[in-house]
């Protein structure tokens, strides 16, 4: 999957994804001045999915992608999906990385 329009695919060597499972897009990208970084979640028939900063520092930044279903679900489809999302920095990267990593909650 190519990022959306206007995203700067990242060098490879600079996203760590190797922690996503292996039905993920795996793809990281700027936008802008490159304080906005984005990445692929997936989501389904009733969960839906947000990315989280969890950390950054003057060589990286660490994502959570969120995949939440609701407690109380009634019947859902099976589709999957793998929108688009993105987190906001405080700096543009630069030259840091990005680690992405996934969970699961339920609420």
């Amino acid at each position: 999957m190519d990022p959306p329009a206007g995203g700067k695919p990242l060098a490879k060597n600079k996203a760590d994804l190797s922690a996503l499972p292996a039905d993920f897009p795996k793809r990281v990208w700027t936008e802008g001045d490159g304080t906005v970084v984005g990445t692929f979640g997936k989501e389904g028939g009733c969960s839906k999915v947000r990315a989280d900063l969890t950390e950054q520092t003057d060589t990286g930044v660490k994502i959570t992608l969120v995949e939440t279903t609701p407690a109380n679900s009634e019947a859902c489809t099976m589709d999957l999906r793998f929108p688009p999302v993105t987190v906001k920095l405080a700096k543009p990267l630069g030259e840091r990385t990005v680690a992405v990593t996934a969970k699961q909650e339920t609420k």
